[in-house]
């Protein structure tokens, strides 16, 4: 699957896909990770650089996102990683200012994509941001057929065995479906199970692909 910058041109080399899949966060969602950090940082009133450099994607947040791990125990975890303690409900405040709004142009195009395939949603998350996005953002992702939570099906990307699960699931072979994210490591995966792929590298390379499903 090729991706062409030129904003008139065709995004697609490959055969029309069957159905889309989109990523969330990053994709349809504005994402401030940095934004928890001043959260916590300011609530503990440490370095805002401590936090961000003791942060990382590991097994807790890992066994968090496909729900094995509630966001108690996983608030646990954090302090002992960052080296702060806080309140469970700063904890809460400061995890859920991740999200920051949506990408206009992108929530505008889906229905319009909707109306010409099936648009489905695979996200990496948890329970806690769940809520989260559904309260704030539910209104805009009405367009999806049916959007996949890592916590809810107990599997995440970049696994390839979650594209094949989610896949099946769909009704439909890898090869039918085109995927979008934002992250490398989670196209490489579903390139991997078969899937057709765009990465994204802004909102505009997702706008040029809902346009260009929705002619």
């Amino acid at each position: 699957m090729r991706l062409h910058r030129g904003r008139r041109r065709r995004v697609l080399t490959a055969g029309r896909p069957r159905a889309l899949l989109l990523d969330l966060g990053g994709v349809v969602l504005r994402l401030r990770p940095r934004a928890c950090f001043e959260y916590w940082a300011g609530k503990a009133r440490v370095d805002l650089q401590d936090i961000g450099s003791r942060w990382g994607i590991d097994d807790a947040y890992r066994a968090h996102e496909v729900g094995a791990l509630d966001f108690p125990a996983y608030a646990e975890r954090l302090s002992a990683r960052l080296g702060i303690e806080l309140a469970e409900h700063d904890w809460r405040a400061g995890w859920n200012a991740l999200f920051s709004g949506t990408f206009p142009d992108v929530v505008g195009a889906l229905p319009r994509a909707a109306a010409r395939l099936p648009l489905y949603c695979f996200t990496n998350t948890n329970a806690e941001h769940q809520a989260t996005w559904q309260a704030r953002y539910g209104h805009h992702l009405t367009s999806f057929t049916k959007v996949y939570v890592s916590s809810e099906i107990g599997r995440r990307k970049p696994d390839v065995t979650s594209f094949e699960w989610v896949a099946r699931d769909m009704g439909l072979g890898p090869a039918d479906i085109l995927f979008l994210d934002d992250s490398r490591e989670n196209i490489d995966g579903a390139a991997a199970a078969g899937l057709q792929t765009v990465h994204v590298t802004g909102p505009e390379v997702t706008l040029r692909v809902l346009d260009e499903m929705a002619a």
